[in-house]
């Protein structure tokens, strides 16, 4: 859920800033020294298709939605920490460019779409990963950590506006369920994607440093080509609630002096592309756009670090 300003109390909104903002930056420079000419693409691909993902949107009780992540599939290939680095931006993107999610509530925020899957999800596929016989143990631990953590990412949204006093937790309690069930198509589709990096190169997932860059970057171009073709049909279901939680907030009176509003105006609210009558049209051009943007801003972003430190010269 890509929660707006307003619904989490404003400590609660702080704290989780600070918090995440601390993440992101010892992720950041996890990566720093580490990251090479391999990974740039495969991570902004990574990006680009996960983005994609989170572009549709299920409408739930209390008039919130839920949404397909791909922390847990980001986290396998690229690590927790690159990984967290990817979904990080990606996020940052949804909001700034598409004002999917509020800019104070952007701690909480990231915390149930990023990290929860990203380190939860990666440490709960390590743990299981070698329980069972390959290569079955790959993708079944791969299905459960997929599914287990989407429905924990309920469980804190749930828990976090209940804190916030917005909602009763029992009232919030249809959100679990709908993430449950959410996250068995987020494990089959992790699972779906696994066996094809793992037949296009399978070192990847070995997390094998001597992977060739042929293999990378066929990998990385099949999940960038896979997100373009997916996007035009997730975007048919692109977040069509961020100005309907907005006017939740402010008719039910949750924007009191306890929950702050910026007042943000991104360029294309919605994943509506501007001066476009024809809705599903702009919502297929505004995914495709967010797609391609979020490629091309990991892609600088990645290859600028990689050039800063002078780590690849090959």
């Amino acid at each position: 859920m890509h929660a707006p300003d307003g619904f989490y109390s404003n400590s609660l909104s702080i704290i989780m800033d600070l918090l995440c903002a601390g993440l992101f930056f010892y992720c950041l420079k996890k990566i720093w020294r580490r990251i090479n000419s391999k990974e740039v693409l495969l991570a902004s691909s990574v990006g680009a298709f996960c983005f994609a993902l989170q572009v549709a949107n299920i409408e739930v009780s209390q008039g919130s939605s839920c949404h397909l992540m791909g922390g847990v599939l980001a986290a396998i290939i690229l690590g927790p920490y690159l990984g967290s680095v990817v979904m990080t931006i990606i996020h940052l993107i949804q909001v700034f460019l598409f004002q999917d999610g509020g800019v104070m509530s952007l701690g909480p925020n990231l915390l149930t779409i990023v990290f929860i899957s990203t380190f939860g999800g990666y440490y709960l596929y390590s743990l299981l990963k070698d329980m069972v016989m390959k290569p079955f143990g790959f993708y079944i631990s791969a299905f459960l950590s997929a599914w287990f953590t989407l429905l924990v990412t309920g469980l804190a949204v749930c828990g976090m506006l209940s804190i916030s006093g917005v909602f009763n937790f029992s009232l919030t309690c249809p959100l679990i369920g709908t993430h449950g069930m959410l996250g068995m198509a987020e494990g089959l589709l992790t699972v779906f994607i696994m066996v094809g990096i793992n037949i296009l190169a399978p070192d990847i997932l070995n997390n094998n440093k001597k992977v060739t860059s042929k293999a990378t970057n066929k990998a990385a171009y099949a999940l960038l080509g896979l997100a373009l073709l997916i996007t035009p049909v997730f975007s048919l279901f692109a977040s069509r609630s961020s100005h309907g939680l907005q006017k939740m907030v402010l008719e039910k009176q949750y924007a009191s002096s306890q929950k702050i509003i910026i007042p943000y105006k991104a360029p294309i609210p919605d994943y509506l592309i501007p001066g476009i009558e024809n809705r599903n049209i702009a919502h297929v051009l505004g995914g495709t756009f967010g797609t391609l943007a979020t490629f091309l801003f990991c892609l600088l972003v990645f290859s600028l670090i990689k050039e800063k430190i002078g780590f690849d010269k090959s």
